[in-house]
């Protein structure tokens, strides 16, 4: 197999420090890129910039507006329940095929029960003081959960359609501004969602997953307000 290039292990490493940067507000929803601004802050030159930026686009993270430049995408009150609406009408549609995939595959009962057990282990380790690595590792966690149903879905569309909506998005606007109780409270959530999974209980999974969004979805919008109002 061929050894990446240094242009593309650039690339990835500037990715990532901007990725990291929206997460924690360093650069913040609908601020203006300006690359040369990002090559100077990133030691980098143009190219891997672009490459990244490109890939931030991709993944609905970054804006492109012709002739404008790119932002950092913002998140309004509308965007987010039109977004949470349609997230749990894909991943409720599905849960039969998620049932069975689960019954049959004991490597994603396995990753599923991992990704509830070790986030768990994260958040209960949480303080003030924590590194920032660890909340972001938690967030990967909580994403991680809803992929994982997605891909036991097993429609290669589906999964095409959910990165595009991008939970990841949601990350820079909860980050640091949830309680420890509420995290804990949304992992207890995604193992209720699991035990119906796994016991075969496609309406138990339906309404866990129903309160689960709904409860994810209230607490992004009351970021947003009291955001708005700050």
């Amino acid at each position: 197999m061929e050894r990446p290039t240094s242009k593309i292990t650039l690339a990835e490493s500037v990715y990532e420090r901007i990725r990291r940067d929206i997460i924690t507000n360093q650069l913040k929803p609908g601020e203006k890129i300006n690359i040369r601004e990002l090559s100077a802050r990133y030691e980098a030159s143009e190219t891997p910039i672009r490459l990244a930026l490109n890939r931030l686009a991709s993944e609905n993270i970054i804006e492109h507006f012709p002739r404008q430049g790119m932002r950092v995408k913002s998140l309004n009150i509308n965007l987010c329940e039109e977004t949470f609406d349609l997230r749990l009408m894909l991943e409720s549609y599905y849960l039969s095929n998620v049932i069975m995939t689960l019954n049959t595959n004991e490597a994603m009962r396995l990753a599923l029960r991992r990704n509830v057990e070790d986030n768990l282990e994260i958040v209960h380790r949480l303080t003030p003081d924590s590194p920032l690595d660890d909340y972001l590792v938690n967030y990967e966690y909580d994403i991680g959960f809803h992929h994982l149903l997605i891909k036991c879905s097993g429609n290669k569309l589906l999964m095409d359609l959910y990165q595009f909506l991008n939970p990841f998005l949601y990350i820079n606007y909860v980050y640091n501004k949830q309680s420890k109780e509420r995290l804990l409270t949304g992992i207890q959530e995604h193992q209720e969602i699991m035990e119906h999974l796994l016991n075969g209980n496609e309406e138990g999974a339906r309404q866990a997953l129903t309160t689960h969004l709904a409860n994810s979805k209230r607490v992004i919008i009351s970021i947003l307000k009291i955001d708005n109002i700050l």
